[in-house]
């Protein structure tokens, strides 16, 4: 490939990295707004989004610029498309933190959120986030892996985050609204997660043209005909 078609992948790779610090950005601040109840920085949070967005679009557009100028084939063509897959969902990660300050800013309920689960998941998903890019720079199919199975961890925390605020609406209805919000702000940080683990499945595809996912299906696939097979009357 010509030189300058290198110099694009690696524009795409920097503008991917810088996207996703931006992204991280928003998660700390927009968890930092919703459990002290901050709406100007909240504000700051939603109005921030839209760089997320242009970035997204200038990412693309690089992207297939490249693909139609250069046509590129095999490994190359695969991480174009997979930086098009991967900016797509960091710009949905930006906006689930932009939620989460919509629910704030949307409130009549005064104090302070804090909550340890919520700081929890939300440092649990930015470090998810980062070792995903890390492992998209270093092509680390291992760490990309690892990505992607950390998501289990964050679902576990947002279901103790969850049976804690029902608990809490049990134990003081008055504070239902309260509560609820938590419940939804955690939810937006959990379904992040599991966007997150997909750019992880997306880094491995890349990497060796395989998807994480494809294998669980044929693990699951196997896994049912030896079960059909102990099953099976003699």
């Amino acid at each position: 490939m010509p030189k300058k078609f290198e110099e694009i992948l690696k524009e795409v790779e920097n503008d991917l990295i810088e996207m996703a610090e931006l992204c991280a950005d928003q998660i700390e601040n927009a968890v930092k707004a919703f459990i002290e109840s901050d709406k100007e920085l909240a504000k700051q949070v939603r109005k921030r989004d839209t760089a997320i967005d242009l970035m997204e679009m200038k990412i693309e557009e690089k992207c297939i610029k490249a693909i139609a100028l250069y046509q590129p084939v095999s490994g190359d063509l695969r991480e174009l498309m997979t930086a098009i897959k991967i900016s797509s969902k960091l710009e949905k990660v930006g906006d689930n933190a932009s939620k989460i300050c919509r629910i704030l800013l949307k409130s009549d309920v005064e104090g302070n959120r804090k909550n340890e689960l919520l700081i929890v998941m939300k440092d649990y998903l930015i470090t998810m986030l980062k070792n995903a890019m890390v492992a998209f720079r270093a092509r680390d199919e291992s760490l990309a892996r690892d990505v992607y199975n950390m998501d289990k961890r964050l679902d576990d925390l947002y279901e103790q985050l969850y049976r804690s605020m029902i608990s809490k609406i049990i134990e003081n209805p008055k504070n239902l609204t309260l509560y609820t919000e938590i419940i939804f702000a955690g939810k937006y940080l959990e379904r992040s997660g599991n966007i997150v683990a997909s750019i992880g499945d997306r880094i491995v595809y890349m990497i060796t043209g395989e998807r994480i996912k494809e294998e669980e299906i044929e693990e699951e696939l196997e896994e049912l005909k030896r079960e059909e097979k102990t099953n099976k009357p003699t």
